[in-house]
């Protein structure tokens, strides 16, 4: 861009009245390396050193076949602080994240075009599940009792769509509601405590839910959902908006080939994704609605908010 060039967009930025981090973003070089991110809380049950192993060897690999050069950090994985930080400084053109901290800075990102994963960490629902033979058949029948929550990535809505539940039942907040609450990373560890009566509910995905269900179908004939969320979609690869350049483009169409060649497939195994595929916004309007009333529901309970 010619400095005549930058001249007039810092002059439009300073006309609209924006703050000095909008006028660094629309002066951001958009000729130089794709600066990516990816956050920490998108990062499932693994080895930390093999999944930074292959983000490298899956960019030495796009840098080899497409001439595409990308800038990320050498420790790879960054905090939701950071991402934001850096996106609102327009240091940052593409990030990986979860949908709690996307929702914040959404403004920030380009809506028409997300990277969106398939099968096991693609679009998803929650289920609260019981035991068949407990007797529970309503979120009330739950007060007081033990519920264990799958901790995985794709889970960060659960906490709020439970928040949902409760408030559609008039039950309350969620803090004190239920008498214990256990998290695990391993869905077997969250799901097995309930068929064996050792606890009262459970929250999982359907897709983790089913899978367990496929090798031991005794674990899913046992176990009933008594409520559903709506589907959600809670990680992706979201770009900063405004950023236009041939890497943009470039980086969208590899990941249409992704699992073609060994890195690829490293990668998607880490991740756990089948492919991704490239969606707009809208398919992030389920947990984004959740989330959104979650936030009204602790504004409405919160001491001094009000009540009616």
């Amino acid at each position: 861009m010619t400095a005549a060039g930058q001249s007039r967009r810092h002059a439009l930025a300073t006309m609209l009245g924006a703050g000095p981090w909008l006028s660094r973003a629309m002066a951001a070089d958009t000729g130089g390396p794709l600066r990516v991110a990816i956050s920490e809380s998108i990062m499932a049950d693994v080895n930390l050193n093999d999944a930074r192993a292959a983000m490298q060897t899956w960019i030495k690999r796009m840098q080899a076949d497409l001439s595409v050069a990308i800038e990320i950090d050498a420790k790879v994985f960054s905090t939701a602080e950071e991402i934001t930080r850096r996106i609102r400084l327009g240091e940052l053109d593409a990030a990986a994240l979860n949908a709690v901290e996307y929702r914040p800075i959404a403004d920030l990102f380009d809506s028409s075009q997300i990277l969106v994963g398939s099968g096991a960490s693609g679009p998803d629902e929650y289920l609260l599940l019981v035991n068949r033979d407990s007797g529970y058949r309503r979120l009330a029948d739950l007060r007081g009792r033990r519920i264990f929550m799958w901790a995985a990535p794709k889970m960060c809505v659960a906490p709020a769509w439970l928040a949902t539940l409760l408030d559609e039942e008039q039950l309350g907040p969620l803090e004190g509601f239920f008498g214990h609450t256990t998290t695990d990373s391993r869905i077997s560890r969250a799901v097995l405590p309930v068929f064996f009566n050792q606890a009262e509910a459970c929250v999982a995905s359907r897709r983790a839910f089913g899978t367990m269900g496929e090798l031991n179908p005794q674990v899913a004939r046992n176990l009933t959902a008594i409520a559903t969320s709506a589907t959600v979609v809670t990680c992706f690869y979201a770009f900063r908006k405004n950023y236009r350049s041939a890497d943009r483009e470039k980086l969208v169409r590899l990941h249409d080939g992704l699992l073609t060649n060994a890195a690829g497939r490293q990668l998607a195994t880490l991740f756990q994704f089948d492919e991704l595929l490239v969606r707009d916004a809208s398919c992030l309007a389920g947990g984004l609605a959740i989330l959104d009333r979650a936030e009204r529901i602790h504004t409405r309970l919160a001491p001094g908010g009000r009540k009616g």
